[in-house]
């Protein structure tokens, strides 16, 4: 009997409901990449003079000037192999058809995490003064005018000319500890001043202007770069991302693979794979708050 081919569909239900259990803001930060093989890969963004002119009479229209900026990315492949026991597959008591390939999944939902949050926490030499998208002191705590300040400094971000860049901000991204005062900021139409002794109500210019995003892994002390003050402004990935996720052949889950187990072994034997990449791409794309002095 084929075991691994009968459970093979099985699997593949419960991989993708393990892969899709754990946090996936990730995914509504990043651009997506599709990429062919293993080989670094290279974006190009085409940057010059690409504002139109006015037409003489005569109609001649002015040649532009392109130049181009460049950006590197790869897939790897990262995954894990798992075997169940013939007695238990037989008995299954631990629900080992289900649990199994669900690991597996989560598995993978939980290192695509690791490695984006590595990528984009890995960031000091991205935001920065230099870049004019790195906010700190005291006044960027996350707040009205934290937020005020940090939406200024994006939309005065200028392009290679000097001129605004013309993408808006949609994304405020926020570690565990602010997602309350995220909240607040995107839904309240005023926010109560709790600094005075005498509390008032403070109208809200930025009721539900940008979309909150809230991700654990922000202030998770096992990542370089972590902090429960930071938060960022950021563009929609579409537009102008600061980070890109590559996938093989656009497979954005896994992949999981059903077999009998060595002929020395009773049991099965499941893996589960994935091939994907992250890294940084656009400063301009984002504003880094530090949320203290």
């Amino acid at each position: 009997i084929d075991i691994g081919g009968i459970l093979s569909n099985v699997a593949n239900k419960f991989l993708l409901e393990g892969f899709f259990s754990v946090e996936r803001v990730w995914r509504n930060i990043t651009s997506v990449r599709n990429v062919s093989d293993f080989k670094t890969v290279t974006s190009y963004r085409l940057i010059g003079k690409d504002q139109y002119e006015k037409v003489a009479p005569g109609g001649e229209l002015k040649h532009g000037t392109l130049g181009e900026e460049t950006y590197s990315n790869k897939a790897d492949t990262f995954g894990l192999l798992l075997s169940i026991d013939r007695r238990d597959l037989i008995n299954d008591d631990l629900g080992a058809i289900t649990t199994v390939p669900r690991k597996l999944g989560r598995g993978s939902g939980l290192k695509i995490n690791d490695v984006f949050w590595t990528t984009f926490l890995a960031n000091s030499d991205f935001f920065k003064v230099a870049n004019n998208n790195y906010l700190s002191g005291a006044d960027t705590v996350l707040g009205i005018d934290g937020l005020t300040q940090a939406e200024v400094a994006f939309l005065n971000q200028v392009d290679t000319d000097g001129k605004p860049i013309g993408v808006m901000p949609q994304i405020v991204l926020v570690p565990t500890a602010l997602s309350a005062m995220g909240t607040m900021l995107h839904k309240s139409l005023e926010i109560r001043n709790t600094t005075a002794s005498t509390k008032y109500p403070i109208a809200n210019p930025h009721a539900g202007k940008f979309r909150v995003e809230v991700s654990r892994y922000l202030a998770n002390a096992q990542y370089t770069g972590s902090s429960d003050k930071a938060w960022y402004l950021l563009a929609a990935p579409d537009d102008l991302p600061v980070i890109e996720t590559a996938f093989l052949n656009g497979q954005e889950s896994p992949t999981i693979e059903t077999a009998e187990a060595d002929f020395n072994v009773l049991g099965v034997q499941m893996r589960g794979y994935h091939d994907f990449g992250c890294a940084l791409q656009e400063p301009r794309g984002g504003i880094k708050s530090k949320g203290e002095a």
